[in-house]
């Protein structure tokens, strides 16, 4: 393996293996008093203890060798490493930790430091199902997503803990976890007229980053749900080719303009009663979602958008009658929410006060996204923030603050930085300060949070803070010295327009020499609900160019006009012209870096992408041949007319037929230019077709191309086929990017 091809592997799958520390996972005492983590390698792991009032500290466990023989005396297995033998603690009581060893549970008493192996269970109550582990531990069962295959997904718990909820063959289950038995909720579901509810996913709660959904009511009495009728839904086929016989599998995919799945509320009584619709009248063509329950149980708040995402209604819906009444909408000439966001995550900013008497809700009204208080007659009561600095998102909500996430510096504008504002009206207090990209993971009690950041170039760090932002103290900061990097820059470049300014980042080899010259990539994705362009340390698009970028390029990442998290205007670009930013905006990002930098080469530039990235990427080839010599498009999206994924900014094509031409790629066949390799899954249903459509568009056009096919692959790709990908892409910019003035690698 040479050294570029060790370099691709360290960025390709992420730095977990060669930087450790700066992201801490909280344990949270039960008694709220304080906060453990673990820290450092597996090899040589410390553990840390916060006294969360005062801010000490100090050492988890004080001697971490008469640990590690009473663990090896308590479980009799050696414990791995040097350090804390566990990956994960959690606190089993006020002052007793647990983790586990080879499989077997501990716990750990923090003030005599005796450990004690945790009661087994009997292997026969394992397998016969009546273990507290088996009942007690969700299971995962397949559910249903809109567009894509079903995905694998974990029961979800009643407030009580007394029972798990699922689906299966289109109805709602629910299993006990007194006898592990399950009993159906729903029965007339079926697989085309199903029953589904919203759920959390557990990675990104584990990170602070999920968004709430609104199912069980606080006292676990109903269970609010969707009634999801795809009858009539486009059904995309799905051919299955790796078995001795061929297996035909259609996936319900609404196409743009076409017939849309209809959706209507329900709530379940898990005492028998029967289900309650909520009475949303013709609920065709809209998204409603489930946005909270009132405390009592017996309210809940309804959020309805329009297929097109220009209109917006917040309702009050009884759980018992199903009756509703509007509280207040909202309508706009573009598109008021990102459509990924409510089709997929239910991130549909609106959030309910803990007293249940007052709504948050997130607006682009003025141009900048802001939060504004209402009370539950509809009256807006006051905007709780203004300016040219947009809100992200909110994260907590207590009796007196909002906290919430923003780019609140005008000079790093993708700077995301903590901050809160009174509920009774106030300025807002900015509660970080290092340049870079922050989170925050709160204490239970609100009292206290982890404040995480980085940047590209700055791996993260973790301190931990009270409410009011107050440094608390110091508690990890990542260690890069086994990175072998040279770190990425930020730069900014200005759009095609002449003025306004766009932001991107530059990723170069380990043995990087500015006196020698590097052809240039640029990965794209391009897509509208998102901004890609990484400005913290190890972002998911920050991992191809990385690698890339190990293989003797530089490569670059950009945000071009028609993204999020800058102003409506800045993200109105997409709107009735999907690539009006796209082609002008990438093509100046790459001349300008170009004129700037020496040690890029003169030749024309590579660019990859997937998914919409795909579509970026031929695009970009095919419009500017003086600007791009090689692309790769992969998992292509080229169709518009294929998904409803493209409603909300193109409209409908039999509404706006120039938007969806201007948006179309195939006609663009016959002027390519740019060497091209394709690559699509073959159980892609979202674009195998787009791929097998171009493939015949340049063979129409006699244009040479090769196509890369990847048996039995769906949009994402598994890791043996993913590796097989990247060895065709490395080979492709071998043979077709120029390299000038370069030491051979």
């Amino acid at each position: 393996m040479t050294a570029g091809h060790a370099g691709f592997d360290r960025f390709i799958n992420g730095t977990a293996e060669f930087v450790h520390g700066g992201a801490i996972l909280p344990a949270w005492s039960p008694d709220g008093t304080a906060l453990a983590y673990l820290d450092g390698t597996a090899e040589d792991r410390t553990g840390r203890l916060v006294d969360l009032a005062t801010g000490d500290n100090r050492p988890l466990i004080a001697d971490v060798e008469a640990l590690r023989e009473a663990v090896r005396e308590a479980t009799g297995q050696t414990p791995p490493g040097r350090g804390l033998p566990f990956e994960h603690i959690g606190f089993a009581g006020p002052r007793t930790v647990a983790g586990t060893v080879g499989g077997v549970q501990v716990l750990v008493d923090l003030d005599r430091g005796e450990v004690a192996k945790a009661p087994g269970e009997r292997p026969s109550d394992i397998h016969q199902g009546s273990a507290d582990s088996v009942r007690q531990t969700p299971r995962e069962f397949f559910r249903s997503v809109p567009l894509v295959d079903p995905v694998k997904a974990r029961e979800l718990a009643s407030p009580d803990g007394t029972a798990f909820a699922s689906t299966a063959g289109g109805n709602v289950v629910l299993r006990s976890t007194a006898d592990n038995r399950s009993v159906p909720l729903t029965t007339d579901g079926t697989p085309e007229h199903e029953y589904c509810f919203d759920l959390v996913d557990p990675q990104l709660a584990v990170l602070g980053l999920a968004f709430p959904v609104c199912n069980w009511s606080p006292d676990g009495s109903r269970l609010a749900v969707y009634r999801v009728d795809n009858r009539g839904v486009h059904q995309s086929p799905q051919l299955h080719n790796l078995k001795r016989e061929d297996e035909v599998v259609r996936r319900y995919h609404a196409q743009a303009g076409g017939h849309l799945e209809r959706t209507a509320l329900h709530v379940l009584d898990i005492y028998g009663r029967a289900p309650v619709q909520l009475d949303l009248g013709d609920t065709t063509d809209t998204y409603p979602v489930h946005a909270a329950w009132l405390p009592s149980g017996d309210r809940l708040v309804v959020f309805v958008l329009s297929r097109d995402c220009r209109r917006a209604d917040v309702l009050l819906a009884d759980a018992k009658t199903g009756a509703t009444r509007p509280l207040f909408s909202e309508e706009s000439e573009t598109f008021l929410r990102i459509h990924h966001d409510v089709y997929f995550g239910r991130k549909i900013g609106l959030f309910l006060t803990p007293d249940g008497t007052r709504l948050l809700w997130l607006s682009e009204r003025s141009g900048w996204k802001h939060l504004y208080l209402y009370d539950l007659e509809g009256t807006l009561l006051r905007p709780l923030t203004e300016g040219e600095l947009p809100v992200d998102y909110v994260h907590r909500v207590d009796d007196e603050y909002v906290y919430f996430t923003a780019h609140q510096d005008q000079e790093r504008p993708y700077d995301l930085h903590l901050a809160r504002v009174p509920l009774a009206g106030g300025p807002v207090e900015q509660l970080s300060e290092q340049p870079g990209v922050h989170g925050m993971m709160f204490a239970p009690d609100g009292s206290a949070f982890v404040d995480t950041w980085s940047t590209p170039a700055e791996a993260p760090r973790s301190v931990l803070r009270k409410a009011d932002g107050s440094l608390l103290c110091e508690l990890s900061a990542a260690d890069t010295s086994h990175l072998e990097w040279t770190p990425p820059r930020e730069f900014t470049v200005i759009a095609a327009d002449g003025e306004t300014e766009l932001w991107g980042t530059l990723y170069f080899p380990a043995g990087f020499d500015e006196s020698q010259r590097y052809p240039l990539i640029e990965y794209v994705y391009g897509g509208p609900q998102i901004s890609v362009a990484p400005h913290s340390f190890d972002s998911p698009f920050s991992r191809a160019p990385h690698a890339l970028a190990q293989l003797g390029y530089v490569a670059f990442v950009v945000d071009g006009r028609g993204t999020p998290e800058r102003s409506k205007a800045f993200h109105d670009v997409v709107h009735r012209d999907w690539a009006r930013g796209l082609v002008p905006d990438h093509a100046a990002a790459v001349e300008q870096l170009k004129a700037r930098h020496a040690f890029l080469s003169d030749a024309k530039a590579g660019v990859v992408g997937h998914s919409w990235g795909g579509y970026s990427a031929f695009r970009l080839a095919a419009e500017r041949p003086d600007v791009y010599a090689a692309a790769v498009s992969s998992a292509p999206g080229f169709d518009p007319y294929s998904s409803v994924l493209y409603e909300c900014y193109l409209g409908f094509p039999q509404d706006d037929a120039e938007a969806y031409r201007r948006a179309e790629v195939y006609p663009l066949a016959g002027q390519l230019a740019a060497e091209f390799m394709l690559v699509c899954g073959t159980i892609d249903h979202a674009t195998w077709t787009d791929s097998i459509k171009m493939a015949e568009a340049l063979i129409r056009a006699g244009k040479e191309h090769e196509f890369v096919v990847l048996p039995g692959q769906p949009h994402g790709y598994d890791s043996i086929h993913d590796g097989y990908f990247w060895r065709k892409v490395d080979g492709f910019f071998r043979t077709h990017l120029k390299k000038e003035g370069q030491r051979d690698r």
